[in-house]
């Protein structure tokens, strides 16, 4: 699961990069300048990709509590 989300954060970089070039270079891509539309779509691939960011941190800290070891009742209250 981890690595399928990785993989889409990778295209969400990748979109990014070519929402960019719509604004800034669309000749590079030889497509028409259309700045709105690389606008729309930098803000879309931004919210994706920050949504599949905090996806990830929760299934981390899900496996980081999987695998701490439980304190032991001896151990509640001490410093």
């Amino acid at each position: 699961m981890i690595v399928l989300i990785n993989v889409g954060r990778l295209a969400m970089v990748v979109w990014v990069i070519y929402s960019l070039l719509l604004v800034f270079a669309p000749a590079y891509i030889h497509r028409q300048p259309n700045p709105v539309s690389g606008i729309s779509q930098f803000v879309l691939a931004y919210g994706v990709g920050y949504a599949l960011d905090r996806v990830l941190g929760v299934l981390r800290r899900r496996k980081a509590a999987r695998e701490a070891p439980e304190p032991a009742a001896s151990d509640v209250g001490r410093i």
